[in-house]
């Protein structure tokens, strides 16, 4: 439909890789040793063979293990460990556990199982016979209506193999196994079964996590930082492991129980989430509606219970709303929150008294919110908020009123800015480090750099005597908001008197304070300040960080035409070790500069890490989706032409060294085009929404919603009615926000309707 419709408005991706001898990889050819190494020495770090190279003779019986070896992994049965008398044994038991699986003989297959599991052979099943052992349990389970209750064996076997299967990556017979005591009102049996695969996942290797499907949707990595840490020795691997269907059973006996407490415990446990397209089907499964409400009613506010409980989560869910501009989704998280501190079925509260029964919510939450808020221009809302609070009993703490302030900072709005200020002063509130950074910025965000300066001068005869008192780092946030306003108001003698201020009295200048320095230097291309600044760092006992090695590579670049390896030289010097992610990052800044320099200074440093130039720092999907994401939000100095063809030469590049893009690539990609705002930003967004649906790559909610979202800013109603009814088709369960964003596609269309032709004028 939408994929189809559109493919006649974008040139699609010309892929060249018909101009490439790829045989050559394969196959010997009659191609000389001398252009062999011609392409060897233009393919540097590739591990392929060149096809001159001599093939080393192969020993038949080492061929056919090897070949054994391959089709064991194939099966997954790797037997490495395995005499072959017990490879042979391991092999028949596996037959008769197949055929005997079929009949659906419980009996049989536990004397199979358990025979196996004493010889110490379970340990070599592999993701089929996982499977098997799983969907023989869903076979009983199923059977079970018409034949009663399951035997005393049946009790027994079936959990344990249940159990089994799931620890292996497969859980459908273990949520079934569940259901059945669901269905018996046992809910306690549930809550052992999932306590007792929870233990067994906290047994396996994280690496467990590669065989997981990408519709499992879990929390990045990143998200542990709410959580024990990954490196840290009390981190669990159950921790990603726990697969959404059994978590939701085990939320299901809870919620039997009515002890939401207890589910919030198992939940707090994992960083998966749920998916709808999990939750509508087990709702369905539920033969109890009343249970199937209280189920999801759980769901929802667990949703909201973990990223309460988890600051990190919070922030960047409400960072990536506000700069999604999703204002809908902003106000449906804070409904929900006010609905449980103020609803007729409270299970959150403001009070450390009530934690114990009641999910508390922490006080950071309402500068968070303010934050959000104000960054998306809803001034109105942020103001319903702070009376909301103050309905609540709760005092504004200053917190709130530096989120205030800041917001006011932002929208330049200073003499907002500066009322909250002295209304804050007036309630007794004590302003704090952070409060003047706010304010200052405030100040000479819109040119007032003396006020911003007399307020800078203010807070350095108090912060000494602040109570609680500022630690430094926290001091020097504001010096080096000063700085900045200092110097992007060209007031660099004033800069410079601080910064000498700062060298003998304090807070010490850090990395940040000499970058900002740099940053100015460099644009104003005075290169003999520029090379005495970053002369300091050493002496100082500074190295430099990523942003600092991005500067010096913009400010080279004008007048040098080795300023990669220059600054490839200066990170060895400051002891940084060039890796991925290091010159990923590098690469990210200058693209970000918008220039005709830091874009060919990015594409330098993407070629030597594409050579092996830089050891230890090959390019991944992360590089490329930053160099492509920059492309597509190019308006800047490239014409329309230059871009389409560096865009697929990154794109080709990417593909020939076998890097797939991942639905976060996509994600991204999308995204970018649709933050151009040139009329082929809309198609080169489809064009990726086509080429996700051809490799037939996962479409989770976050791509459906910034695919949808994209078309409505852009007014392709047309276009995201269609998508609508893709996802329609595809019996796609939306959550709240895409929900949202599907009735207002609808709504809008049926006024075009309604309108007729003049409609779509």
């Amino acid at each position: 439909m939408l994929a189809r419709r559109t493919s006649h408005c974008a040139a699609s991706f010309i892929s060249l890789y018909f101009l490439a001898p790829r045989l050559l990889c394969r196959t010997n050819t009659t191609s000389s040793a001398s252009s062999g190494a011609a392409r060897g020495a233009d393919n540097k770090g590739s591990a392929r063979p060149l096809a001159s190279s001599p093939a080393p003779a192969l020993d038949p019986a080492k061929l056919i293990g090897r070949l054994d070896k391959q089709l064991q992994k194939f099966h997954g049965q790797p037997y490495d460990g395995l005499a072959p008398h017990e490879v042979q044994v391991f092999n028949r038991a596996i037959q008769s556990l197949r055929s005997t699986a079929e009949t659906a003989d419980t009996r049989e297959v536990y004397h199979i199982w358990r025979t196996l599991k004493d010889r110490n052979m379970l340990r070599f099943f592999g993701p089929v016979q996982h499977d098997m052992i799983s969907r023989f349990v869903v076979a009983v389970c199923e059977n079970r209506s018409g034949s009663g209750e399951w035997s005393e064996l049946e009790t027994r076997a079936l959990p344990e193999l249940a159990l089994f299967s799931a620890a292996g990556g497969v859980t459908e017979g273990l949520t079934r196994c569940m259901l059945v005591f669901i269905q018996e009102n046992n809910p306690q049996a549930v809550i052992d079964l999932y306590e007792r695969y929870y233990a067994l996942l906290e047994t396996k290797t994280p690496l467990a996590e590669a065989g997981k499907e990408e519709g499992q949707s879990t929390v990045p990595a990143v998200e542990s930082q709410d959580s024990p840490t990954a490196t840290g020795p009390t981190f669990s691997p159950a921790l990603t492991l726990v697969r959404g269907d059994v978590l939701l059973a085990a939320i299901t006996a809870f919620a039997m129980q009515g002890s939401f407490p207890g589910a919030l415990q198992v939940a707090l446990q994992t960083t998966v989430r749920i998916l709808p397209t999990t939750i509508t089907p087990w709702l369905r499964m539920l033969s109890d509606p009343k249970l199937a409400k209280q189920v999801d009613l759980f769901v929802r506010r667990l949703e909201v219970a973990k990223l309460l409980a988890r600051p990190t989560s919070l922030a960047r869910q409400l960072s990536n709303l506000t700069r999604d501009r999703a204002v809908s989704s902003l106000q449906s998280l804070y409904r929900r929150i006010m609905d449980g501190l103020t609803g007729p079925d409270r299970w959150l509260t403001i009070s450390q008294q009530d934690a114990g029964t009641l999910t508390l919510v922490p006080e950071f939450l309402w500068s968070l919110f303010i934050t959000a808020l104000m960054r998306s221009r809803r001034t109105d809302l942020a103001q319903k908020l702070w009376d909301d609070v103050l309905k609540l009993g709760v005092r504004p703490p200053v917190g709130m009123w530096t989120a205030l302030i800041d917001g006011y900072a932002e929208l330049k709005a200073a003499d907002d800015a500066l009322n909250t200020w002295h209304v804050m002063l007036s309630q007794g509130i004590q302003p704090d480090a952070l409060s003047y950074r706010a304010l200052i910025y405030a100040l000479y965000h819109v040119g007032r750099v003396d006020d911003a300066f007399d307020r800078f001068k203010e807070f350095q005869r108090v912060w000494a005597k602040m109570v609680p008192r500022p630690e430094e780092a926290t001091v020097l946030i504001v010096y080096n908001t000063m700085l900045h306003g200092l110097l992007f108001h060209h007031h660099e003698g004033q800069a410079r008197t601080l910064f000498e201020q700062m060298q003998l009295e304090g807070p010490s200048p850090d990395i940040v304070t000499y970058n900002t320095f740099l940053r100015w230097y460099s644009r104003k291309e005075q290169l003999k300040s520029f090379a005495e600044v970053l002369q300091m760092l050493e002496p100082n006992g500074l190295k430099g960080d990523v942003y600092t090695f991005s500067i010096v590579l913009s400010a080279l670049m004008k007048v040098r035409d080795d300023a990669p390896q220059i600054m490839l030289n200066l990170m060895q010097r400051h002891g940084v070790q060039p890796n991925t992610a290091t010159m990923t990052s590098i690469i990210d800044q200058q693209m970000k500069t918008q220039t005709e320099a830091g874009f060919h200074s990015a594409l330098d440093l993407l070629n030597r890490m594409e050579r092996g130039d830089i050891e230890g720092a090959e390019p991944n999907e992360v590089t490329y989706t930053a160099v492509l994401t920059a492309i597509h939000r190019n308006t800047w100095l490239l014409s329309r032409s230059v871009v389409n063809e560096y865009r697929q030469m990154v794109w080709n590049q990417m593909e020939a060294r076998g890097i797939k893009p991942m639905r976060t690539t996509y994600n991204s990609l999308i995204h970018a085009c649709f933050d151009n705002p040139d009329p082929e930003g809309v198609q080169q967004a489809l064009h990726y929404y086509r080429d996700m649906t051809k490799r037939g790559v996962f479409m989770s909610n976050d791509t459906w919603y910034i695919l949808l979202r994209g078309l409505m800013q852009r007014k392709e109603w047309s276009l995201a009615n269609e998508l609508v009814e893709e996802m329609r088709e595809q019996d796609f369960v939306p959550p709240g926000a895409l929900a949202d964003l599907i009735r207002k596609v609808r709504l809008r269309i049926r006024e075009k309707i309604k309108a007729g032709p003049a409609g779509y004028f």
